[in-house]
C-alpha cells in the first residue's frame, strides 16, 4: 500500500487475485470492477478488510481500476 495502487507490486497482486478468481469463474472487466467495488461498498466485506487495514478495501478498488485501465 505505501507504494500506491499503480505500483508493480500492487498490480502483481491484482493479477494474482484475478487468476485465482478464474479457477471458479471468468469475470469480464465490468464484473471484476464490481467485485472490487463490493469489497469497499458492502459493509460485511469492508469490515473484514478493515481488520487488516482501515484503507485496504478502497486500495483494492483503486488497484483494480488501475489494472483495468492498463489492460485497454
Amino acid at each position: 500500500m505505501p507504494k500506491g495502487a499503480a505500483s508493480s507490486e500492487a498490480q502483481a497482486g491484482v493479477e494474482r487475485w484475478r487468476r485465482h478468481i478464474e479457477y471458479f469463474w471468468t469475470p469480464n472487466d465490468a464484473q471484476l470492477l464490481a467485485l472490487a467495488n463490493g469489497y469497499n461498498d458492502d459493509p460485511r466485506f469492508k469490515a473484514r478488510f478493515d481488520k487488516i487495514h482501515p484503507e485496504l478495501a478502497a486500495f483494492i478498488r483503486e488497484a483494480v481500476q488501475v489494472y483495468l485501465s492498463l489492460r485497454k
